[in-house]
């Protein structure tokens, strides 16, 4: 019996819904949760009805009419997590102010959007990893790739993160 428990972790699509079939039609079934950073410009009722399982998601600066989860807090084997998208906390620029809102919560996962670039940092003094899955639509790194992340919690406590590209 597999004890490994997944997150799907995926951020700005800015609407696009092929992207987001595509992905969950190569991995339904093999993700435990989903997390959005925000910019679906989807509700988060909407992005529920697509998956069948637990949806933890942010309002980007891009969700107009998204009334509520401006961030989430959640625990997921044994962590706390923190989603939001970033762009309250300066990620454009640095991590400090993200780091310390998830000191703040309690969370030693960060997942942020914001940036459409794909990143994973880890700061061992603080206790917190911090990921941004990249953009599904419009990558802005500078060998654009449309990323996603799948995260893999195991049995034994290791975190194995992995970006994918559509």
């Amino acid at each position: 019996m597999e004890k490994t428990k997944r997150l799907l972790v995926m951020s700005d699509n800015h609407g696009s819904e092929d992207e987001i079939d595509t992905i969950l039609k190569e991995f339904g079934g093999r993700f435990d949760a989903l997390v959005h950073c925000g910019d679906s410009h989807w509700s988060p009722e909407y992005l529920e009805s697509l998956v069948d399982c637990p949806v933890y998601c942010a309002k980007g600066n891009c969700d107009f009419g998204f009334l509520n989860r401006e961030e989430e807090v959640f625990e997921f084997c044994g962590h706390t997590c923190l989603v939001t998208h970033g762009h309250r906390y300066g990620v454009s620029w640095d991590l400090t102010s993200l780091m310390m809102k998830g000191l703040e919560a309690g969370a030693d996962i960060i997942f942020y959007g914001h940036t459409h670039v794909p990143d994973y940092q880890e700061y061992e003094e603080e206790g917190i990893i911090i990921m941004n899955p990249g953009s599904t639509t419009q990558p802005r790194q500078m060998k654009p790739q449309r990323t996603f992340l799948m995260v893999e919690f195991e049995e034994d406590g290791k975190i194995r993160p992995q970006f994918y590209t559509i």
